[in-house]
């Protein structure tokens, strides 16, 4: 008996955080689809144009004040950059993750929905996979490269249940063109993804 007292007890004093974490909307995690919408660049003897594509965006958030919340956002794709630099056309297919953080401001919150904007930043890791020139599969001496990237953007939670509810959001995410340490690559251009995206919120 007394060895189920101590496991009822131990239970019981787990689960009093989550409780009053609840109550207050502390924290929150969200699972998004985006699209990524690429911008193309150009720089003196070179065309940078991204492929656009489809990604996962995760964020965790944690909420400090009212208005106010720090998020940690994960978000990855594949996609494709070509590169013009006559007399001859790359494209280095790639996987892009990005780590960042950013400042969430909330100004208000309704029974179903609560606005915010957002702005931040964090890395971009590009790396490449299948290398191709004019169309053809070769080896080209391509390596993988994180460079710093900032992100702002806006959205709003729609309340669906007392703690599950949808985001729909836009993010813009400016990051410098990866040249994967080539030299015909290098460039100094910028890119931007924007990416509006749709997912649901669980809050805590």
């Amino acid at each position: 008996m007394r060895k189920k007292e101590i496991v009822v007890a131990f239970v019981v004093l787990l689960a009093l955080p989550a409780v009053g974490v609840a109550q207050t909307n502390r924290f929150d995690f969200s699972v998004a689809a985006a699209g990524v919408l690429a911008k193309k660049s150009s720089a003196t003897f070179t065309t940078i144009t991204p492929t656009n594509s489809f990604g996962l965006l995760a964020t965790a958030r944690y909420r400090f004040s009212p208005k106010n919340s720090f998020a940690l956002n994960y978000a990855r794709t594949k996609d494709s950059q070509s590169y013009d630099t006559p007399p001859f056309s790359y494209r280095i297919q790639s996987t892009v993750t990005e780590y960042s953080g950013a400042y969430v401001f909330s100004p208000m919150e309704t029974e179903k929905f609560e606005p915010f904007l957002f702005a931040g930043g964090g890395a971009m890791v590009f790396k490449p996979t299948n290398t191709f020139i004019d169309t053809f599969n070769v080896p080209v001496a391509a390596v993988r490269q994180t460079d710093v990237a900032f992100l702002y953007g806006a959205g709003v939670d729609y309340r669906v249940h007392s703690f599950i509810g949808l985001r729909l959001q836009y993010r813009g995410v400016v990051y410098k063109v990866p040249d994967f340490k080539f030299s015909a690559f290098e460039n100094g251009s910028k890119g931007h993804f924007a990416e509006p995206s749709i997912g649901l919120v669980f809050k805590f």
